[in-house]
């Protein structure tokens, strides 16, 4: 608690002090102001021309100072940007001649394919050529077939009347036969 008042104290001393400096710097620099206006009301208008130009002067370096750090600032992100973008275009060739080599592999491919397919065509082609060359013959086999059923029909029917005929004509000799030997 004592440490805690003897820096109170400090404090306080301190503060007084850094009134009356404050209080002298004030008095100070209305003294500056009062001089300065007793020079320019002395050296009169070329004074303030003077005074002016200096502050035009003063004014033109201040914007050439700010042009100059603002085109430092732009020349050295210029160069970053500069860096940055040759290792983006190393990095972009890797991947394009990568490219360029899968497209000349796919190409191959590409080439091999079309010659498979264009096989493939000519082949289902010839397939297709002999499926409807095969249904022609199928047809005319088919045509064939039913010319000679209808014959074998027609053979099967006279067969058929014949030997009704030879059947009935046997049983007309059959019958007949008898009746002359049961007449003997």
């Amino acid at each position: 608690m004592a440490r805690i008042a003897k820096l109170d104290k400090e404090i306080a001393a301190t503060q007084e002090e850094l009134e009356e400096l404050q209080e002298k710097a004030g008095k100070v620099e209305q003294a500056i102001s009062d001089l300065e206006k007793k020079i320019l009301e002395i050296g009169g208008s070329r004074l303030l021309t003077q005074k002016s130009k200096v502050e035009g002067i003063k004014l033109h370096i201040n914007l050439a100072n700010d042009e100059i750090t603002k085109a430092e600032v732009a020349h050295a992100k210029a160069e970053k940007d500069v860096v940055k973008y040759e290792a983006a275009i190393e990095s972009n060739q890797a991947l394009l001649d990568e490219a360029d080599s899968e497209i000349k592999e796919l190409s191959g491919q590409l080439e091999e394919l079309e010659k498979y397919v264009t096989e493939l065509r000519a082949e289902v082609e010839a397939a297709q050529s002999a499926v409807d060359h095969g249904k022609d013959d199928l047809d005319g086999l088919k045509t064939e077939l039913d010319e000679k059923e209808e014959k074998i029909q027609g053979f099967r029917k006279r067969e058929v009347r014949s030997i009704l005929v030879i059947l009935s004509t046997l049983a007309y000799y059959i019958t007949t036969g008898r009746d002359k030997a049961r007449s003997c």
